[in-house]
């Protein structure tokens, strides 16, 4: 299977304290040393080879244990795969707390993807370790590229998920993934009697309102990937914790 896309995984002290967070599982963030301070970074280089050399175009920023927007070099990392990668396309996931002063380097992207796990303070406080969230509204109206949202599935917020839908697509939202835990039974049942408008890479989409709702498992999602991690190791699979 021919890879869709690429991640750049970032390593190191996060702004939030998610308990869920996967990156804290052994092997994928936590034993991987930090590199929000280093440039190049380890391996760059065989990354942009591997990008030519089988033709992937989609690169996807985020993080094992951290958020991509606090490595200090983000936007000479984006200027670097710009000129090496024709046509690279580039999409950010972040969970938007440094976004105020980093609205310049999230606009050089194609795409950006915001995790918001609630709108309710103690919702938030349980599933980040603090109430205050991300600023959707503000991000939305300063992004000049589509913003999607990403929320992680918890009993905390299972119930919410019909409030937060209303919410994004008053803000102007048009796309959100709702993402099942992993590890983890893959069970949870945000959008109970509704049928998929159609599946894509084994997880159904939904149409909710003039929304695009997709229920993500990454257990039975049938994709591969180019991976890039913090120690400068290279992997095609898609699952990190299995990496």
């Amino acid at each position: 299977m021919t890879p869709r896309f690429a991640n750049i995984l970032f390593s190191g002290p996060c702004n939030l304290r998610c308990p869920a967070c996967i990156g804290q599982q052994p092997g994928v963030g936590r034993d991987r040393p930090a590199n929000l301070d280093r440039y190049p970074l380890a391996g760059q280089e065989r990354f942009v080879q591997a990008l030519m050399r089988q033709g992937v175009r989609e690169v996807t920023l985020t993080g094992t244990n951290t958020d991509p927007l606090l490595y200090r070099h983000l936007d000479r990392l984006i200027t670097a795969l710009q000129a090496r990668v024709p046509g690279v396309r580039l999409n950010l996931h972040t969970n938007g707390m440094a976004a105020p002063g980093r609205m310049a380097v999230i606009n050089r992207c194609h795409r950006v993807c915001v995790s918001v796990p609630s709108f309710e303070p103690d919702t938030i406080r349980r599933l980040t370790g603090t109430r205050r969230g991300v600023d959707l509204a503000a991000l939305v109206t300063g992004a000049r590229i589509p913003v999607k949202v990403s929320v992680l599935l918890s009993p905390h917020n299972l119930e919410q998920i019909p409030r937060m839908i209303r919410r994004c697509r008053e803000l102007g939202v048009r796309r959100m993934v709702l993402r099942q835990p992993y590890p983890g039974p893959g069970d949870l049942e945000p959008l109970p009697g509704r049928e998929p408008a159609r599946i894509f890479a084994g997880n159904p989409v939904y149409e909710v309102d003039g929304m695009e709702v997709t229920v993500w498992d990454f257990a039975a999602t049938q994709l591969r990937c180019i991976n890039l991690y913090s120690d400068g190791s290279i992997t095609g699979d898609y699952l990190l914790a299995r990496a």
